[in-house]
């Protein structure tokens, strides 16, 4: 009897090997071994850098504290890298009626850190399971649950009542409940959209060859993180020009994160550090014309835009019947020099565009409309991180604040979206103009393949780093 013989996988130009299709059964058995592995791990190392940020604080302080309470402060970093709420109870160091609020923060470095362990092992999914892009989309989410399930599980299981560290303004505690859905929700969506992106990067070639809308989509995400990380670069180095230039208020700066009392100093510099990409976003949203402000709870104030900047700040305990501290600073019209941060969200968006065009455009008119179209990813990937650089508050009812409050310090997460849009497309479609001048009005009939210098470009691309 004649035996078929194993049909051998058909080679690819762009991939080397042709993907494998994937059946609806494919896709939800395939993978999750991997998944689980990876999304464990990422959860491992994001819980590991929380303790060891926690315990080199309290050492550095040298007060005393019980390494007990070092670990649930380690967990409780774990929450602040993933924007998780921690209920904040505030009083003020002359007594008063207490403060009691959920807070949810994101420290971004952490997250950052988070997303790129999550990206890469969303993308060892895909690899692995294989399939269409489609598919390896879909297997690379497959580190979001074991990501996830374990911060739900040990949010639930331990209990933290924390003091704030001594200082002169409020006294009061940091407190974890039980069960608490933001500690499994924000996780999960974080790994779910890291492992998403690891698992397109995976299918990268097979999205190549549906040409045009491949390509096209493959330089418009391209283009548009570009210009969300160019953005938050340029907005870092503009601060440490302005220090540059301004050293006396850049003095005065230090001398408030380390003066007293001086036991704070090793904290403040560690949560300054991990606050750096939220320093950035709260520069980059006032550069392109927006504010960052309060909202909420009844309350609407701008305290950072080119017409209202903080000249002197102040900030004294609470009286008698509130337990949250004063605040009262002075503002004033910008300078004339500080438009000169206009060159940020400018930059940004042309480079982008720029970046977008020469990457997959073959045609004049493709060229804009990419760069056009990478603004688009630019307004959704600076809506977002604007809030999660905000710091979201939800109070209790108490001396005049209405129940169920919810405020948001921070950039204005529609405002932002909003602009960067209208930057984004308008900049983008500029910077890839100028890209395209040499390209070709209009499709040649004949020439080379272009999946030979798409995998070229991929190549080299990975030889000199991440872009």
């Amino acid at each position: 009897m004649n035996e078929t013989p194993p049909r051998m996988p058909v080679r690819s130009e762009a991939t080397g090997w042709a993907p494998r299709g994937s059946s609806p059964a494919d896709i939800l058995t395939r993978g999750w071994g991997t998944g689980l592995i990876r999304g464990g791990l990422a959860f491992v190392v994001m819980a590991a850098l929380g303790q060891a940020v926690a315990f080199a604080v309290t050492l550095a302080q040298a007060t005393g504290v019980s390494a007990g309470t070092a670990a649930k402060l380690g967990w409780l970093y774990f929450g602040w890298f993933h924007h998780a709420a921690v209920t904040t109870r505030l009083t003020s160091v002359e007594g008063g009626e207490a403060v009691t609020a959920n807070v949810g923060l994101a420290m971004m470095l952490g997250t950052f850190l988070a997303i790129a362990i999550l990206y890469r092992g969303g993308r060892a999914v895909a690899d692995r399971a294989g399939g269409g892009v489609g598919a390896r989309v879909l297997h690379g989410i497959k580190v979001a649950p074991a990501y996830a399930i374990p911060a739900f599980v040990v949010s639930g299981l331990v209990s933290i009542d924390i003091p704030i560290p001594r200082n002169g303004l409020i006294a009061g505690s940091l407190q974890l409940g039980p069960w608490d859905l933001s500690w499994f929700v924000f996780p999960l969506l974080i790994a779910a959209a890291a492992g998403a992106a690891g698992g397109l990067r995976s299918g990268r070639y097979e999205l190549l060859s549906h040409d045009p809308w491949g390509r096209r989509t493959a330089g418009v995400i391209a283009g548009g993180l570009r210009m969300f990380v160019l953005g938050l670069v340029l907005s870092f180095v503009g601060l440490l020009v302005l220090a540059a230039i301004r050293p006396g208020a850049t003095r005065t700066y230090f001398e408030t994160v380390t003066g007293p009392p001086t036991e704070q100093a090793p904290m403040n510099i560690a949560h300054h550090v991990l606050l750096l990409p939220n320093q950035s976003l709260w520069v980059l949203v006032p550069a392109m014309g927006g504010c960052d402000g309060l909202s909420g709870g009844g309350v609407s104030a701008t305290f950072l835009c080119y017409s209202k900047i903080p000249t002197t700040v102040s900030v004294s305990p609470g009286g008698l019947t509130s337990g949250t501290p004063v605040v009262q600073a002075d503002f004033a019209k910008a300078p004339s020099g500080y438009f000169l941060f206009l060159l940020v969200p400018a930059l940004s968006v042309v480079l982008g565009g720029r970046y977008a065009a020469k990457r997959r455009a073959q045609l004049r008119w493709e060229a804009v409309g990419m760069g056009a179209a990478s603004g688009v990813v630019f307004a959704a990937l600076v809506a977002v991180g604007s809030w999660l650089a905000s710091l979201s508050a939800g109070l209790s009812p108490t001396g005049g604040v209405p129940a169920n409050a919810s405020v948001l310090i921070g950039p204005g997460v529609l405002a932002a979206g909003l602009l960067a849009l209208v930057w984004g497309v308008v900049g983008g479609a500029l910077g890839a103009w100028l890209a395209g001048r040499k390209f070709p009005p209009r499709a040649r009939l004949s020439g080379p393949s272009s999946l030979s210098r798409w995998r070229t470009e991929d190549a080299a691309q990975q030889s000199r780093g991440p872009g």
